[in-house]
């Protein structure tokens, strides 16, 4: 059986950044650094993104497997990692899978922790969009 992939998307700096990090800890975590080379490669690179699509900054809340959302967190590039209640890395597995992702979008991730997991994008909030959609992700 096949599992269709959704495209996802990227803006061209992030897109060179995070080539940068691949580039950069391919020998420290060389599982995460393939699974980020290989979404960089498959990813659409345009200066115009659809609406809802997961980037660096943006706030995204998720599912496992379609089971209780997780709590908002910003999606940040490594080195701005501080805090793993109200972040997720970039260079983390969940991370990685989000990046590029739009709200509906499902994917198949696996976790060291846990195994192959379903992996389902709830809701996305940009840090310039209105406060009130921030609301709608039962924002604490």
């Amino acid at each position: 059986m096949t599992h269709h992939m959704s495209p996802i998307f990227i803006m061209p700096a992030a897109h060179q950044q995070l080539r940068q990090v691949v580039n950069g800890a391919c020998n420290a975590e060389p599982a995460t650094a393939a699974f980020l080379e290989a979404e960089l490669r498959r990813a659409v690179v345009s200066d115009k993104l659809p609406n809802h699509v997961v980037t660096p900054g943006s706030f995204v809340r998720y599912q496992l497997d379609w089971g209780p959302f997780s709590p908002a967190r910003e999606l940040v590039y490594p080195n701005d990692f501080v805090d793993e209640d109200t972040q997720i890395s970039l260079f983390s597995p969940i991370g990685v899978a989000l990046l590029g992702m739009r709200r509906g979008d499902t994917m198949q991730v696996f976790l060291p922790e846990l195994g192959l997991r379903t992996l389902h994008v709830a809701t996305v909030v940009h840090p310039d969009e209105e406060i009130a959609l921030r609301a709608e992700m039962n924002w604490n």
